[in-house]
């Protein structure tokens, strides 16, 4: 960590660029679950289609994906809860 600003421009970037990543995991993570509610809830009504069924075996297999990228998004309990908390007892 410098003492200047212009010190730690390097690692304000990186930070910057790893941040805009989380970010753009947690979008594609959120509407992914969404057209997985919408398409079980059509499923539900038509459970009989083909396409449906696949289109629900796809998304789970992209969420999966996903949360092995990012197993926090997938976690019972947040992170910050862990760090912050005060401890059991």
């Amino acid at each position: 960590m410098g003492m200047w600003l212009y010190d730690d421009c390097k690692e304000m970037e990186d930070f910057l660029h790893w941040r805009g990543e989380i970010k753009r995991l947690e979008k594609e993570y959120l509407d992914i679950r969404t057209q997985l509610r919408d398409t079980q809830a059509d499923l539900r009504s038509d459970p009989a289609s083909e396409y449906l069924k696949a289109k629900v075996k796809y998304l789970n297999k992209r969420i999966k994906g996903i949360e092995k990228m990012g197993p926090r998004l997938a976690a019972d309990q947040p992170l910050e809860i862990f760090l912050w908390a005060p401890p059991h007892g």
